[in-house]
């Protein structure tokens, strides 16, 4: 059944947090008018050098899209979903606090005010359609339990 409204959640979720890897979380300015962009890798300036690496946050926000797709796929063992999108939506939390961190990081290393982008929202919309999922999924189950009662 991988036509339930659940895989919708999931595709959408995994869309938005895929934009993640590609638009910036952040703009950082510092005292002699520099610019850097926050990514999901680490803070580049505007020349693209790296100043400062986060592989944590980029570990996340790679892995994140990729468990809602693999959730996707486990429509046949829909515990195993639920644990799959719970797990998922720990992960986006903690990712919510790791772009926390790590901007405060680079706010006391490279002395630069931060300006949050749109996207910094994205994991906590996604936790949400994943959660929308994970009450689907749930739905299913407790209506097949019910069914197999009844034989």
């Amino acid at each position: 059944m991988i036509q339930r409204i659940q895989t919708v959640y999931l595709l959408f979720a995994s869309v938005i947090l895929g934009l993640l890897l590609f638009l910036p979380l952040a703009s950082m300015i510092d005292a002699e008018a520099n610019n850097f962009s926050y990514l999901f890798y680490g803070v580049v300036n505007a020349e693209g050098e790296i100043a400062m690496l986060d592989y944590p946050l980029a570990i996340l926000l790679v892995l994140m899209p990729l468990l809602n797709l693999i959730a996707i796929f486990f429509f046949k063992k829909r515990i195993l979903q639920m644990r799959i999108c719970i797990f998922n939506i720990l992960l986006m939390l903690g990712s919510l606090a790791l772009i926390w961190y790590y901007s405060y990081q680079a706010e006391n290393t490279l002395f630069v005010d931060t300006f949050f982008s749109y996207t910094v929202v994205f994991p906590l919309v996604a936790a949400i359609f994943t959660f929308l999922a994970f009450w689907g999924i749930r739905k299913d189950e407790i209506l097949v339990r019910s069914a197999d009662r009844i034989r």
